[in-house]
């Protein structure tokens, strides 16, 4: 399909009958800035790995925009990795960025770490819900950016040793450290064939040598970055890079 034709989103209890609503900020945004008209073909996507192929129709009133079905695509623009970033929160807006570069790249899993160095506390619940509401937009954004179908799960903020705690033995787990020993780089540690994998990235100031340590007892290898130091906005999103690329997705 064209990488011309406009993606729009529309929630999963609007989609499953022949003709979908687009919500009135995305019927908005085909009309009145794309400047599409009746006829246009275009792929709305549910953020839940469905993609739908059709035809825009735009009614009398405003919000009476909605796209005729023609063909529904599951796993549309889907990586058949299934990667997991696990990352620690950073200040600001630094994790949007990782989130909104997480998701172009493929991860179907990001999962803010509250770490021993985290300089982010999400003590109040209202706080953290308003947060991941946030993050969940930052990374709808993003499917629709880079023309994916799936919007990964972004849960709230979870203590490192209680993610641990679910570790799954069978994906390819890999914990990023900056004082890992010379020889432990990706490539080394790889495995090609690897269809899940787990990454662990710490915040601003890294991981401690003891989470380190846990990660390992855990199931995690040890990886490193090279001599430079990256910022936590940075590491994120190179490791999502490299492992898609090491695994085939980025060819």
């Amino acid at each position: 399909m064209s990488i011309d034709v406009p993606i729009f989103y529309a929630p999963p209890e609007a989609v499953g009958g022949d003709v979908i609503p687009l919500p009135k900020a995305e019927g908005h945004h085909a009309v009145k800035v794309l400047r599409l008209r009746r006829g246009d073909l275009v792929v709305v996507v549910d953020g839940l790995g469905n993609a739908f192929r059709g035809e825009l129709t735009i009614g009398s009133g405003k919000d009476l925009r909605s796209v005729t079905v023609r063909q529904k695509m599951r796993g549309w623009g889907e990586p058949l990795v299934k990667l997991t970033l696990a990352a620690g929160l950073s200040k600001g807006s630094k994790f949007d960025t990782v989130v909104q570069k997480a998701t172009e790249l493929g991860a179907n899993r990001i999962v803010p770490l509250i770490t021993e160095k985290s300089m982010v506390k999400m003590d109040d619940p209202a706080r953290a819900a308003s947060r991941q509401k946030r993050l969940e937009k930052v990374a709808l954004s993003a499917i629709k950016q880079c023309r994916r179908s799936l919007r990964p799960e972004i849960p709230l903020p979870v203590p490192l040793d209680r993610f641990l705690e679910q570790t799954d033995s069978n994906s390819l787990n890999l914990v990023f450290d900056v004082s890992a020993r010379p020889g432990t780089a990706l490539a080394r540690v790889v495995d090609q064939e690897a269809r899940r994998a787990c990454a662990l990235v710490g915040p601003e100031s890294g991981f401690s040598t003891d989470e380190v340590n846990r990660a390992v007892e855990a199931g995690f290898r040890p990886v490193s970055l090279g001599s430079r130091v990256l910022r936590a906005e940075t590491a994120g999103p190179v490791v999502c890079a490299l492992i898609m690329a090491f695994l085939g997705e980025l060819n």
